[in-house]
This record gives structure tokens, C-alpha cells and sequence, in this order.
């Protein structure tokens, strides 16, 4: 090796430590903070008014003040089939052991704040939130009794005074999956996502109780994750590998479509989003993709990807922004770490 290329292969080498340790420098400028979470590790990650609720595997909600994360959250230990915080620094839950009923508890699950019951027969599968809290959307299916085989969905108000049933079909004679389900926080609108034939998606009124519209996508297997846009007008589903699709809420147009790159996987796995999340400002997308660990973030208006960062080497479990919209925290499936992360912004 002469002189010349020696000095081109050390040139080079020293190109590629710099660019290594740039990016490097440049990931860690991204983290923010780090927090110890709940040790069997993350299922659901929210952001209601000014706090972060952390929902453990266990089904502990962990609560953090976004204005001062280090203080040590309060945290809530039940025994629940499933969980969710709720405004006014309450939760919200249901346990399959205890009585047929939703029930309302404070955050440090000291004493009951009210129930509302089920049908009979029923069992309550799974409840959500909406953006502001200020809702919630809960599903059932109905195994016995004269309605045996009826899925269903209810929302309830902040008062927890009563469940509005807005939307139910015969699971016995229509074959379909219900994968996510979202609720507005003000224009009365129900949105379910999932399966029918193909990626079905649809948006239910809640007062008329009739189903304003749904479509099905035949390039997509389903659709596992649907968000409202904090002003309830637009709708984001994201089908299972890469490809989140915004619409129209009222009039269900298609909009926009954000598409991920695709990447090469593990044998034994398939690329999937795992989690979305729209910011409270309404201006951003982001959108978690596995195995990478990769979150994804897009202006919203223009439909411009604005960058990404790793979130982790072990599975991310779900996303939400910060009540300003300046930073996401993501959790861990497997393990306690919460991260805090700056959202990037277009230069």
C-alpha cells in the first residue's frame, strides 16, 4: 500500500469516527430526561392537562407532574383488567373479579368515587380516553343473557353519572375485529378501527347513535391504532405495518397518507407501528415503528417528515406528547425506563 492510500484510508476512517460520534452526540442531545418507571415495564403512556400517567403490565398508574418530573410520581396500585386516568385526578377502571361495573377511583386509589354498571352479562374488554380527558369510550361484549354474542360501546362524561351506548353489532351474524377505538373531546364523535374483510375503519355520532361513516382499504390487512386530531376535525388510522392514513373526520375524506420507510427485520419479526400520538397543538404526527425503536415524526399541514429518533433498543410500548407539545415521552414494554425526548421541529 503506497503512501497515498494509506493516507485516503485514514482520511476516511477519521470521516466515519466523526460522523459516529455526531450522531451519537446527536441522539443524546434529543433525550431530555429519564425516568424510573414502573419495573415490569410499560403498557400505556397519556398526557392529561398537565400530568403523565404511566399504565404498568401490573396495571399501576404512575403520575408525574410534566411541570417538575422530578418529583416521585404518586402511584395507584389496583387489581384491574383494564385502566386509564381521567380528568380531575381521577382513574378509571374495571376488574373482571370484582362487581359488573366501571368504577372511579383518585390517584392514589385510596377510596371509591363512583361506579356505573353494565349490562348483565357483559364484560368490559378495554376503556380509553379522550385528548382531554374529559371523556371516555368503553367496549364490552355481552356472552349472556338476550343479547348474548352484542359487542358494544359506551360513552361516558367527567361527571361518571351514566354510560351512552353508541355503538353495537351482533358478533354471531357479522364477522369483524375491533383493534383501537377513539373518542372526541367536544364534537361527539366516535371513531373504531380494525378489521372488516379488510382494514375497516369508521366514525360513529354519539348523540344520533348512527355510524356517519365507515370505509374499508383492500392494500391494507387492518387498521390497529385511530386518533382525533385534538380539535376532533381530523382522524388518523394507522394500519399494522406502515402506512397511517388522515381523514376528514365529519365527512370521512381521505386526506393525507404518511408513509414510513420500510426496513429489514429479524426473521422471526415483521415491521409494525406500535403506538401514535398527535400533539395538543395539532401540528405534529408521531409514530413509533418496530422492532426498530424508531419514532417518527411528521408536520402535519405540509405531510413533511421533520425527523426521528431511537427511542429504544427494546420494544416501545406507546407515546405522548407534553402538554406544550415540546416534548414525547415513550415507554418500555420490558423494561422500567420512561424516556423524555425534544420534539424535532422543521428548520
Amino acid at each position: 500500500m503506497n503512501k497515498k492510500s494509506r493516507n485516503i484510508i485514514i482520511a476516511a476512517v477519521a470521516i466515519g469516527v466523526f460522523v459516529f460520534f455526531m450522531i451519537l452526540i446527536n441522539m443524546k442531545s434529543e433525550l431530555a430526561r429519564q425516568l424510573q418507571g414502573p419495573i415490569e415495564g410499560t403498557e400505556k403512556v397519556f398526557t392529561i392537562n398537565d400530568k403523565l400517567f404511566v399504565v404498568s403490565k401490573r396495571k399501576h398508574v404512575f403520575t408525574w407532574q410534566w411541570s417538575d418530573l422530578s418529583i416521585w410520581p404518586t402511584v395507584a396500585k389496583l387489581t384491574a383488567t383494564t385502566i386509564v386516568p381521567f380528568t380531575n385526578d381521577r382513574i378509571v377502571y374495571y376488574s373482571a373479579s370484582g362487581p359488573n361495573r366501571l368504577l372511579l377511583t383518585d390517584l392514589k386509589a385510596t377510596k371509591e368515587l363512583g361506579g356505573l354498571p353494565l349490562p348483565y352479562g357483559s364484560k368490559c374488554e378495554k376503556v380509553i380516553v379522550s385528548s382531554d380527558g374529559r371523556f371516555g369510550l368503553a367496549s364490552m361484549l355481552v356472552n349472556k343473557g338476550m343479547q348474548e354474542n352484542v359487542f358494544k360501546l359506551a360513552v361516558f362524561d367527567h361527571d361518571f353519572k351514566e354510560l351512552f351506548y353508541v355503538f353495537q353489532k351482533d358478533t354471531a351474524s357479522e364477522d369483524f375485529l375491533l383493534y383501537d377505538f377513539a373518542v372526541t373531546g367536544s364534537d361527539g364523535l366516535v371513531a373504531g378501527a380494525g378489521e372488516k374483510d379488510n382494514a375497516w375503519v369508521f366514525i360513529s355520532d354519539v348523540n344520533s347513535q348512527e355510524v356517519l361513516w365507515e370505509k374499508t382499504f383492500d392494500e391494507y390487512g387492518g387498521f390497529t391504532s385511530v386518533e382525533f386530531s385534538p380539535n376532533g376535525k381530523q382522524l388518523f388510522a394507522a394500519e399494522k405495518v406502515r402506512h397511517i392514513l388522515m381523514f376528514d373526520a365529519p365527512s370521512g375524506q381521505l386526506l393525507k397518507t404518511f408513509v414510513m420507510n420500510e426496513y429489514r427485520t429479524p426473521a422471526h419479526q415483521k415491521q409494525n407501528i406500535s403506538a401514535i400520538a398527535i400533539s395538543p397543538d395539532g401540528k405534529i404526527l408521531a409514530a413509533d415503528t418496530e422492532p426498530a425503536g424508531i419514532v417518527w415524526f411528521w408536520e402535519i399541514s405540509s405531510g413533511e417528515k421533520i425527523g426521528q429518533i431511537y427511542a429504544s433498543e427494546l420494544t416501545v410500548s406507546d407515546i405522548a406528547f407534553s402538554p406544550d407539545s415540546k416534548y414525547l415521552a415513550t415507554g418500555c414494554l420490558v423494561s422500567p425506563e420512561i424516556k423524555i425526548w425534544k420534539v424535532p421541529h422543521k428548520e
